[in-house]
């Protein structure tokens, strides 16, 4: 549930950081986003919601096999919008009047946001890349968290909680031991340790019905006890 969470603010955040940018990349310096005939500015765009996904779904020790398939939603879902919203104003405006100008309202927005959303509809020779933008953040995010999760299953072990001879937590452990963990010539109750004058039964363990062993005669009940010799 947590993952579930955290992955859409990461993707809302990360789409509308991608939105802004197309929205108002034309305001930026010209170093930013012209250099190299702005093949760095197109790969940070790019790059940027599989990063901020895959790490945000790298938080924690993550042991699920479905988180890296919930990443890589996530990311293409993001890049998904961020392009359609930063791309419908352009689009709105090339519908209506047929300028290039793009004004950003809410209206254009609104306006231009199926304009734009066809984009992904075209046949693939004319929306092969939109569909590559999509796919880059979406594989990104996925590999980075798959990693994660692998590095996790291999560390950590899952501990079974049922497992013999693993006590519970919360609970006492079990005096006795399992069978199966008893050695072959091992008694089932190891001998009761007691001291050297200690008597071998003690006086609890005698049973409720046990008569008590009486004192051992001096002599013959007709006999008079023998009284020591005075010196």
């Amino acid at each position: 549930m947590r993952a579930l969470i955290f992955g859409f603010l990461a993707m809302a955040v990360s789409a509308t950081a991608l939105a802004c940018a197309k929205l108002f990349g034309d305001r930026l310096p010209a170093a930013i986003t012209q250099t190299a005939d702005g093949l760095p500015w197109s790969t940070a765009q790019a790059l940027l919601p599989g990063l901020v996904v895959g790490l945000t779904l790298r938080i924690g020790r993550p042991r699920s096999l479905l988180l890296p398939f919930l990443a890589l939603l996530y990311a293409g879902a993001a890049m998904t919008l961020g392009l359609i919203i930063g791309s419908a104003p352009a689009a709105y405006a090339l519908s209506t009047t047929g300028a290039a100008e793009q004004v950003i309202t809410l209206d254009t927005i609104l306006g231009g946001f199926r304009q734009a959303a066809m984009a992904y509809v075209e046949p693939i020779q004319h929306s092969w890349p939109y569909w590559t933008l999509t796919t880059i953040p979406a594989l990104l995010a996925f590999a980075a968290v798959a990693f994660k999760v692998r590095q996790t299953r291999e560390t950590t072990p899952a501990t079974t909680p049922n497992a013999p001879g693993t006590p519970d937590h919360g609970s006492s452990p079990d005096p006795i031991q399992a069978p199966e963990q008893r050695g072959a010539f091992e008694p089932v109750q190891p001998p009761e340790k007691r001291g050297a004058f200690d008597p071998a039964q003690s006086p609890e363990k005698r049973g409720a019905f046990d008569p008590v062993q009486p004192p051992r005669p001096t002599g013959s009940p007709f006999t008079p006890a023998q009284r020591e010799r005075q010196p």
